[in-house]
């Protein structure tokens, strides 16, 4: 993707004055949007039905006039809401809410996001010559730019066989012993796995990150006291958080590790409030996602269902790409009351305590749409549990709270984080686990 002549020489996007990059966004927008009217029925018919056209879309604000569209609209619409034709890839969106897509993916789309891709790996340290240890670029549309990225930078990529699940730990290890890399990707979960099995086992789980330099994860919101654990338990120079939707949201951290930028030359993000109305920096709400790149599969004001929220004031790093923080989705939280409190609000109070850091932390239901009570199971054994009462309390304003000590119960890291009381509880699943 060109930045159009006006801009050209402006500098790098991430450099430019925001009124210079919004502007850039607006005539890629109608762009995206003059091709979904042409291309996909779906869009022409919402947007016919809510009164709007491109011509209506003479400003950003503008943009807020179109519809939410919901992935039930897609998956009903069928092949209706697409064009394969222009994107001979498919990714399956089945590790997210609801009934999986097939998201289209053509040539133009994947150098159009390998840029990104590249600045990302920048901001995290890497340079030419170094190698990289990936993970698997089959299971998500960002992951499977990785490898072209780390090549275009003159890198050495390689991958182990297996999955991110906690059973491929020995294959990861066993690679990452062999080819001795500078830089890593791979999702947080699988870290904590790592580090749980190095410690039941006594790897010296430090020396074999001895030659990495900075890891890049995805997969679990991380709290700062996450990060230092981490760093520490690995020894590595930096831990740096990616973000992305198969839908097209694609962020990266800088150093400052104040939240991730926003790739805001492939993406337009809105987070919104129940009237689809956007909320101020700070406030969380539904993300949403625009792709600026008119091809593939087609995606205008989809709603993620993912809890977001711009962060205020600019970075100190220099990059003008708005910041965001995404928390998790509606199946990565529990209703309390009048509050939806999300997995991360519990590790947050959790890992406060350098005693608890680095524990699974899950949330727990009773089969109930909505409690008055705040349930949170937590790995290992009982430790500071009237200060921690304490903090969910005064830090999400919830009333009651029942903590649950798992003890010597381990249950897999993953990207799961609400589970129904019975699974935690059941004698099977503690014979199993133990």
């Amino acid at each position: 993707m060109q930045p159009c002549a006006a801009y050209q020489s402006s500098g790098p996007i991430e450099s430019w004055p925001d009124n210079s990059l919004r502007a850039w966004q607006l005539e890629r927008l109608r762009e995206v949007v003059a091709h979904a009217r042409a291309h996909v029925p779906l869009y022409r018919r919402l947007w016919a039905q809510a009164g709007v056209d491109e011509a209506a879309l003479g400003s950003m604000q503008d943009l807020e006039r179109f519809p939410i569209v919901k992935k039930e609209y897609l998956v009903k619409a069928g092949e209706s809401w697409m064009n394969p034709g222009q994107g001979p890839v498919g990714f399956s969106t089945r590790g997210t809410s609801g009934e999986p897509l097939l998201v289209w993916l053509s040539p133009a789309e994947q150098e159009a996001y390998i840029q990104p891709t590249m600045r990302g790996f920048r901001w995290a340290g890497f340079k030419p010559g170094m190698t990289a240890l990936l993970m698997s670029p089959v299971w998500h549309r960002l992951a499977a730019c990785e490898v072209h990225a780390i090549h275009r930078m003159g890198g050495r990529a390689v991958f182990f066989w297996g999955s991110m699940g906690g059973d491929h730990t020995d294959s990861f290890l066993e690679t990452l012993r062999r080819n001795r890399p500078d830089f890593v990707t791979t999702t947080a979960p699988f870290l904590l796995s790592l580090i749980r099995r190095a410690g039941e086992h006594l790897l010296p789980l430090q020396k074999m990150f001895r030659s990495v330099n900075s890891v890049s994860v995805v997969g679990l919101p991380l709290t700062p006291w996450l990060r230092e654990f981490l760093r520490d338990r690995l020894e590595v120079g930096d831990i740096f958080e990616r973000g992305g939707t198969q839908e097209g949201a694609a962020l990266d951290e800088c150093a400052i590790h104040g939240a991730a930028h926003v790739h805001e030359d492939v993406c337009y993000l809105e987070v919104i409030n129940g009237e689809g109305k956007p909320v101020a920096a700070g406030t969380r709400g539904q993300l949403v996602v625009t792709k600026l790149t008119a091809a593939g599969s087609v995606f205008v004001r989809y709603g993620t269902g993912d809890f977001a929220a711009f962060q205020p004031g600019a970075c100190d790093c220099g990059c003008g790409f708005r910041r965001l923080k995404i928390y998790g989705r509606p199946e990565s939280s529990v209703a309390v009351g009048d509050r939806t409190i999300a997995a991360y609000d519990a590790r947050l109070c959790v890992e406060e305590d350098p005693a608890l850091v680095g524990r699974n932390v899950l949330l727990v239901r009773d089969g109930k749409r909505r409690s008055e009570i705040l349930t949170v199971a937590i790995e290992g054994a009982a430790a500071n549990e009237q200060q921690l009462l304490r903090r969910f309390q005064d830090r999400l304003a919830v009333g009651r709270v029942e903590l649950i000590w798992l003890g010597s119960l381990r249950i897999n890291w993953g990207f799961r984080q609400v589970f129904d009381r019975g699974e935690i509880l059941s004698p099977q699943v503690r014979e199993v686990a133990r």
